[in-house]
Order: C-alpha cells, then structure tokens, then sequence
C-alpha cells in the first residue's frame, strides 16, 4: 500500500513541551507512559472533500472506529509508533505510520480515490414452479421433515432415476435397510398409489420433484395425501411429481420421435414395430430399451438400440432383411425373452413389409389374499364362508393366465376360520364374505405387486338396521361387519413370524401383535401392551419392569428376544441394563409374539433361558 500523506498538528502549550523535553533525560520507567488522545480527520486529496464512514483501525491494538460526516474520527492509543489502516469502498485500502507521543495529537490525513475489489456477486434465485406450489411441496419442505429434491436437484443426478423402490437411485433415495424397517415402502406418482410397484420409468428430465419421508405420519397434513392415495401414512413413502407443468413446447422438445423408414432405390430395409408391455397386468412400458441381435451372413453378430416413446411403442427402420434378426426389451433393469424376428415379402413384389412383434417384460408380480373369517359377536372363526373376489377395477388379464371365474375368485374358509386366494394380478379387488348364520361383510382391498395381504374378516349375525333407524353411537366403531387388510411385511414374512401366527391360531400356542393392533390399541409403554396377554403380568422391582408368565411354574421372568437375539435372559435378569421399556417404544416395534409357556416355544427359541417361556421383539 502507498503510504498517505499526513499532517501532524500538536498544540501543546510551551511549558508542557518543556517539560516533556526534560524527561527524556531521565530514565524510562522514571516517567509514566500517558494514552494518547489522537483526533483526527479523513479527507479527499485532490477535492479536500471530507470522507464519511471509513473504517480507521489498528490491527495491533485490535481496535477501529469510523469517520463521522464531517470525515472526523476519535482514538486513544498508548504512546509510540503504530500503523493505522484507511478502509473505504471508494478509497480502497491504505495505511500509515504516525508516531504518537504523550499528549493529545492532532491528525489530517488525505487519500486519492481507489476503489476496493470487490468480488463478483452471487445471486441465487430459486425457480419454483407453480405445479409444486400447489401441491404444497415447498411448504413441506420448509418445515424441514424428510428429503426434497426440485428440479434442479433432479437435473444433477442419473438416468433413470425412478424405475420403482428396488431400482431407485440411492442418490434420491439414501433410505438404508434399516431405516425402512418392516414397513413396506410405498411410492406415490403424482397422487396416485403406483400398483404394481414399477408403474413406468421416470428419466430426470420426466420428474418435477421428489419427496421421501421415512415418517410421513409426523409431517402435517402428508397423511391425508397418503391416505387418499389409498397408501399408509406410516410406512416410508417416496412421492413423485411428474412434470406435469412443462410448457408444450418443453414437452415436444423431450418427447421421443420413432423414426421412419428412409426410401432407398438398392433394397427395402427390414422394419419392425411394436409396443412393450408389461407380461403380468399389460401395462405399457414407455422409454423402454429394445435391443436387436443382429446376426450376419458370415456369422458376425452386433447389437442395436432404439427406445420406446412414451406410449410404449418402438420400431426399428434400417435393419437388414439379409440378417438373422431376434429382439428383446429391457425396463428396469428386468430383459424380457428374446423374440425372432424373419423378414416377410410383399405380394408380388420383393419388398419386405413391416413386421409387428410386442415384447413382454416380466415386471409386476402376483399378489396373494390369506385371511380369516370371525363371528363377531361371539369371537370365534366361521368355517364354510364363502369369500368371493372380483376385480373392483377394469385390469388386463395377462396372456399367460386363465382369466377368473365369471363371478370372480371364489374360496372357502376350513375349520379354523381361513382361506387364501393366490397368484392375483396387481389391483384393486372387491372383497365379500358370508355365512348363512354368521352374516355378511364387504369392502374393497388392494392387492400389491409380490406381496400378500392379510385380512381379518369379521362377520355380524345381527340384521342390518332399516333405512330410516338412527344411526349407531360413533363411541363403538367396532360394532358391524368389517374387513381389516394390511400387506405382509416382507421381513415379517422371511422370519416366519406369520406361519408362526396361523400355527399358534390351530393350536393356541402363542400371542400375537402386528403393528396395526399395536397402533390401534395406542400403549404408552411396551409393558402396557404386553399386559393385554391375558396370563402374563408386570412386576416393577427397582424402577425396572418385567414381564413374568402366570402360566409357568417356578418361573421369575420371562427371556425377551430382540429381532431373534436373545437380550434379556431368563435365568439372569441384570436390572441395571434395565427392562423391556428400554429396548423400543411402541411405534419403533413392527410385531410381537408372546408364548407364556416353554412347551409352546417355536424350535428357534427354545434355548435353556426360555422355561419361562419369552418375548419376541421385532423391530421397524
């Protein structure tokens, strides 16, 4: 920095100079040091303009001010040799070095103009489109539960992105194992439950925005999107929003353009068109891969690539007639089978005609129905109920299946109340179950792609009211005939939590609690669920509870498994790691299974510790 010009005015009267004189011949510390009192004044040095609001500062000291209007500015320092440091958005950077003796001392400093560099600003301006305002996606955002991920988020990522839960990009995703627990995941495409899991490809420039909420219970007012879109408010849900707000232009920009057959005066080019589908609901696949194997002559083979539009159609212009052709379809990562494809000849003539061949890709999965029929009056299972299921929605039949009876699905409940309808195409189906004495009961319930759903059914032998009776007290919702569903949870299903369950009902072995009884009987405590076990107690010694069986003999507590794992043994119970309240809260367990006695242990946790029977946690 150059240094600035600086004028020094000192207007102390003679006979303090003298004496100040004098002391510089006695010693240093014969003299005490006295601050500074320094008054000074910033100033323009070709205009003499004053200049206002300049920092001043003395990095040494670590102390600053800042000029007045009038360019005046006010420092006590200790006496010596200090830097001083001008700082001005128009002047730059300067600095000076002014002695300053005992006393008060009097400055004028003058700088030329010299404006400060100054980086380039920054603005960041948000586009938010109004298709996910309205949608109340930022909102969402802004109270910060969950990921959110805009289109500009999107535009850095993959392609595809979405293809369904097992295929989607971790990067949008970032959903581990264990956080999603025993809950099934659940993908929303723009208010819509996806039904058979991979309902098209989304491509990021298709997406407008995605939400994934591990816990969409706890943001306000998802829930009831969630539930209108016939999904669980607590299950981990991903909900997409396609980009429905693009302008026309944006859309026909993007959109994909089959290509057409070019004239050619030498040979006709072999064309082959046709649509991909899905090989279970029939469901097209748009931006689909279709590949051609292409073999030559000479037994050189290659391999080309086109892709399906948006309406799931593909068609291949410049093929070879002279080539072995066979053609196969990919979407999702899943390849349908390998399809020949043969050259055919115009009558009369020796140009080839276009050859039609729709490929399948083996996507959706069946669904399964198992359930249970009761007397709801007397809480017994009905055996010989009829169960009748037909499709609540118009769904292709898949080529390789017969298409149900034409009254629908018929099954029978046996002895013990159940029945089970298997290998059903993805959808909506219309439930009803009667009995002659038990009564009658129905409603829809939806079936997912691989999973089976689980049904309580529970039947009321009462006549229905009349028309014109009062309508029941809201205080008991239980009473009518009713259809509980909920989907099986994969893991549940892994570890037989479920065989379990319909054994112990044959034989009354155990207990049972999946995470819909748990929510509905809404336990402040794991102790105050278990306690609904009727034979099984609470013992709260030393501020830690126990569950201990009334069926057992000479048994002090009972052992508790957490997700197979033996935590707590029977034998010796350490209350200082404290009790079952500790392991998990009730809205962290998935299921439970309670067996009161030894002899009624499944063979997986029959080990020494268990004679007192135990407890087995699952987690979600």
């Amino acid at each position: 920095m150059d240094p600035m010009p600086t004028t020094l005015r000192n207007p102390v009267p003679l006979r303090a100079a003298l004496f100040a004189l004098a002391g510089l011949a006695l010693p240093r510390n014969a003299v005490a040091q006295q601050p500074v009192d320094i008054a000074g004044r910033l100033l323009d040095s070709d205009t003499g303009a004053p200049i206002a609001a300049a920092l001043v500062s003395i990095a040494a000291l670590d102390i600053s001010t800042l000029t007045n209007t009038d360019g005046t500015f006010h420092l006590v320092v200790p006496a010596g040799s200090h830097t001083f440091e001008i700082r001005h958005i128009g002047y730059g950077t300067r600095t000076t070095e002014v002695e300053a003796p005992d006393g008060t001392l009097s400055l004028e400093i003058r700088i030329e103009p010299a404006a400060i560099a100054v980086a380039p600003l920054e603005v960041n301006v948000e586009w938010r489109p109004s298709y996910l305002e309205q949608v109340g996606f930022y909102e969402r955002r802004a109270l910060g539960s969950g990921r959110f991920y805009d289109p500009e988020d999107i535009s850095r990522g993959g392609d595809p992105l979405i293809v369904g839960w097992r295929n989607m990009s971790e990067r949008i995703l970032n959903m581990s194992r264990a956080n999603v627990g025993w809950c099934a995941p659940q993908i929303i495409i723009d208010g819509w439950r996806d039904r058979v899991g991979l309902m098209t490809t989304l491509a990021h420039h298709r997406m407008g925005g995605v939400e994934v909420h591990d816990e969409p219970y706890r943001v306000p007012g998802l829930d009831s999107l969630i539930r209108a879109a016939g999904e669980d408010p607590f299950c981990p849900t991903v909900i997409v929003w396609t980009r429905q707000w693009l302008t026309a232009a944006e859309l026909e920009e993007r959109r994909i353009v089959l290509c057409e057959p070019a004239p050619t005066a030498e040979r006709a080019p072999l064309v082959v068109e046709g649509t991909v589908t899905d090989a279970l609901t029939g469901i097209l696949l748009p931006r689909a891969t279709v590949t051609a194997w292409i073999t030559e002559p000479g037994g050189r083979r290659r391999e080309k690539e086109t892709t399906a539009d948006d309406n799931g159609r593909f068609r291949f212009c410049d093929l070879d007639p002279r080539t072995d052709v066979g053609i196969w379809a990919r979407f999702a990562g899943l390849s349908g089978e390998l399809a020949p494809v043969a050259a055919e000849a115009a009558p009369g003539t020796a140009d080839t005609v276009p050859v039609m061949r729709d490929l399948m890709v083996p996507l959706a999965r069946h669904g399964h129905v198992a359930g249970r029929v009761f007397d709801l009056r007397r809480g017994e299972p009905v055996r010989e109920a009829e169960i009748r299921l037909a499709v609540a929605e118009a769904a292709p039949a898949a080529a390789d299946r017969d298409p149900p009876a034409e009254d629908g699905y018929l099954a029978t409940s046996d002895e013990h109340g159940f029945f089970a309808i298997p290998d059903l195409i993805p959808g909506d189906y219309r439930l009803d179950a009667s009995h002659p004495d038990a009564g009658v009961a129905g409603d829809t319930i939806p079936v997912p792609s691989g999973s089976t759903v689980d049904v309580r059914v529970a039947l009321d032998p009462t006549p229905p009211p009349p028309p014109d009776a009062a309508a029941p007290d809201s205080a008991s919702p239980a009473a009518g005939p009713r259809i509980v569903a909920e989907r099986r949870h994969p893991r549940l299903t892994e570890v037989g939590f479920y065989e379990r369950r319909r054994e112990s009902a044959t034989r009354g072995r155990g207990h049972f609690f999946t995470r819909e009884r748990i929510r509905a009987l809404a336990p402040t405590r794991l102790t105050d669920l278990l306690t609904e076990v009727d034979g099984l107690r609470e013992v709260c010694p030393r501020q830690t509870c126990r569950p201990v069986s009334r069926r057992a003999r000479r048994c002090s507590h009972m052992s508790v498994y957490l997700n197979g794992v033996l935590v707590m043994d029977g034998r010796a119970w350490d209350f200082e790691r404290g009790g079952v309240d500790d392991l998990a809260a009730p809205h962290e367990v998935a299921a439970i299974e309670v067996y009161l006695r030894s002899v009624s242990l499944p063979g997986e946790f029959t080990a020494p510790a268990d004679r007192c029977g135990a407890i087995i946690i699952w987690s979600g």
